[in-house]
C-alpha cells in the first residue's frame, strides 16, 4: 500500500492570473474606452511594462496616483489589472514591509497594484517604497544562523491614495521627510486630469463620469487576462529584439522631452515614463490594444509634464527641500526666536527701547539696506535645527547659488556679523530678505 502524503500549507494561495472572455471582447469593452484619457491610457500601458524590465535591464519602480476620493483612482487600477487577471490582482497598501515582500515576489516581471496608501502606517510607507522599488527583500537568518536568500523581484507598480508619499511620511508628526530616492522610485502623479471629470477626460457616450466608471469596473470584472498572454506570445517570438525596440522608443521620447542637460533625478524619472510609453506602443503595434499609434507616448508625455509641474521644476529634490526647510523655519519662528536689532527694536512713546525677551533664541533680525528683513542665524541652530537630517554645508551652498544666503569673504557660507551681547563679530549665516519672497533662483 502506497503512503499517502497530505501537504498542509500555513497560508492560502490565491491565483489572480485568471482569464475570462476573449481578447476581442476585452478590446471592445475595456481598451477601446481608454482612448482620450491620459491617466487610463498610461495605466494600461504600464500594465505591459513589467515583462520588459528583464530584457532591457531596467530597474523596478512605481507611479502613485494622488487625489481626492471618488475621482476614479481605483477604477484606473482595475482596468490595469484586467490585462493580467481578475480583481484579486489589486493588493492593499494595508500591510507591513515584511508582509508585502512575498506579494512583490509573486508579481515578478509583471504588474503590482497597491490601492489606498492611506491605509498603511506612516512609519512603514517609506520602507515599503524603497523595498518594492529596489526589488529586494530583507536578508534574514535561518534556523542555524546562516543567511537565508532574500526574495528578489522586478516589477512596475501602480498605487493610489488621497495623499502623496511625502505627505504620508510626514503624517506621524515627527518631522520625517521623504528622501529624494523615494520620490524618484515612487513617482507622484496628480490623479485629477483637469477636465472636470476627475481622473477622466473623455467619458465617450456615457451620461456621467460615474456611469463611465461603472462600465469600466464591470467590463474589467467580466473580461480579463487575455491581453497579457497575447502580449507575451509576441515578446517570446523575438526576445532578443525587445531591448533594441524599447531603447528606440526611449531615445525618441527622451530626445523630445529632455532636449538639454537636466538633473539625474529628472532623467531617471523620464526614463521610466519612456519605458511605459514603449510598452504601450508595442502593445499597439502587436494589435493588443485598439489605439492609434502614438497614443501611449502622448499619455506618458502628458503625465511626465504634470509630474514636473507638480514637482515645481527640474532642480534636484534635495535643493528644493533645502530651500523649503529654511523658509519653513523662518515662517514659523521669524519673530518668536529672532531677537530684533536696530530699527526693529520696539520703543516706548518717548523713544526709549523696550527690552524684548526671546526664549530659545535662534538668532537676530534686522532691516537690510534694501528695506527688507534679513535674518542672522547662529551656527549651531543652523546645523541642529534648520538643517536637521540634511547636509548643512550643501544647504548653505544651495541658498547662496539662489541669492537667499549672503556669503562671507571668499564665498564661504558663514559670515562675520556684529550682534548684541558680543564684543566681537561672530560667525553666522546671513539670510537675505528674499528667503520669504518666493524667489528660488
Amino acid at each position: 500500500m502506497r503512503e499517502r502524503i497530505i501537504f498542509q500549507s500555513d497560508g492560502v494561495f490565491d491565483d489572480p492570473f485568471q482569464v475570462a472572455g476573449t481578447l476581442d471582447v476585452w478590446q471592445n469593452n475595456v481598451a477601446a474606452h481608454v482612448v482620450g484619457n491620459s491617466r487610463l491610457t498610461f495605466a494600461l500601458s504600464a500594465a505591459f511594462a513589467g515583462p520588459l524590465l528583464y530584457p532591457t535591464e531596467d530597474e523596478s519602480g512605481g507611479f502613485h496616483f494622488r487625489g481626492g476620493s471618488s475621482i476614479g483612482k481605483t477604477t484606473t487600477l482595475q482596468i490595469a489589472a484586467s490585462v493580467w487577471g481578475n480583481r484579486d490582482f489589486i493588493r492593499s497598501w494595508r500591510a507591513t514591509s515584511n508582509g508585502l515582500e512575498s506579494i512583490a515576489a509573486l508579481h515578478n516581471d509583471n504588474l503590482l497594484l497597491l490601492d489606498e496608501m492611506g491605509q498603511v502606517e506612516s512609519r512603514e510607507v517609506g520602507q515599503i517604497a524603497y523595498m518594492v522599488a529596489n526589488g529586494t527583500g530583507k536578508t534574514r537568518a535561518g534556523r542555524s544562523g546562516e543567511a537565508r536568500k532574500a526574495l528578489r523581484w522586478r516589477t512596475i507598480f501602480l498605487s493610489t491614495g488621497e495623499a502623496g508619499l511625502a505627505d504620508k511620511i510626514a503624517e506621524d508628526g515627527r518631522g520625517r521627510r521623504s528622501a529624494a530616492g523615494q520620490e524618484v522610485r515612487v513617482i507622484d502623479i496628480p490623479a485629477d486630469a483637469g477636465a472636470g471629470f476627475g481622473i477622466f477626460e473623455n467619458i465617450h457616450h456615457f451620461d456621467s463620469p460615474d456611469a463611465f466608471a461603472r462600465h469600466l469596473k464591470s467590463a474589467s470584472a467580466r473580461y480579463h487576462g487575455a491581453a497579457c498572454r497575447a502580449f507575451l506570445e509576441y515578446l517570446v517570438k523575438d526576445f532578443d529584439g525587445i531591448a533594441p525596440t524599447v531603447n528606440g522608443y526611449r531615445e525618441e521620447f527622451l530626445a523630445e522631452l529632455l532636449p538639454g542637460k537636466v538633473d539625474g533625478q529628472i532623467s531617471r524619472v523620464a526614463a521610466r515614463f519612456a519605458l511605459v510609453a514603449a510598452a504601450g506602443e508595442m502593445a499597439t503595434a502587436f494589435g493588443i490594444v485598439p489605439w492609434p499609434e502614438g497614443a501611449a507616448t502622448e499619455a506618458s508625455r502628458r503625465l511626465f509634464q504634470d509630474w514636473l509641474d507638480a514637482r515645481g521644476g527640474t532642480e534636484p529634490a534635495e535643493e528644493r527641500e533645502a530651500i523649503s526647510a529654511v523658509r519653513r523655519f523662518i515662517e514659523l519662528h521669524g519673530t518668536a526666536r529672532f531677537e530684533p536689532m536696530g530699527s526693529l527694536i520696539p520703543t516706548t512713546g518717548n523713544g526709549d527701547p523696550i527690552d524684548v525677551r526671546i526664549n530659545n533664541r535662534a538668532g537676530f533680525r534686522r532691516m537690510s539696506e534694501g528695506g527688507g528683513v534679513e535674518y542672522i542665524v547662529m551656527p549651531e541652530v543652523w546645523k541642529s535645527e534648520i538643517c536637521a537630517g540634511m547636509d548643512a554645508t550643501r544647504v548653505a551652498k544651495t541658498l547662496i547659488a539662489r541669492g537667499l544666503l549672503v556669503p562671507g569673504s571668499g564665498g564661504k557660507p558663514q559670515n562675520f556679523q556684529r550682534v548684541p551681547g558680543s564684543p566681537n563679530p561672530i560667525r553666522c549665516y546671513l539670510l537675505s530678505p528674499e528667503i520669504l519672497g518666493g524667489a528660488d533662483a
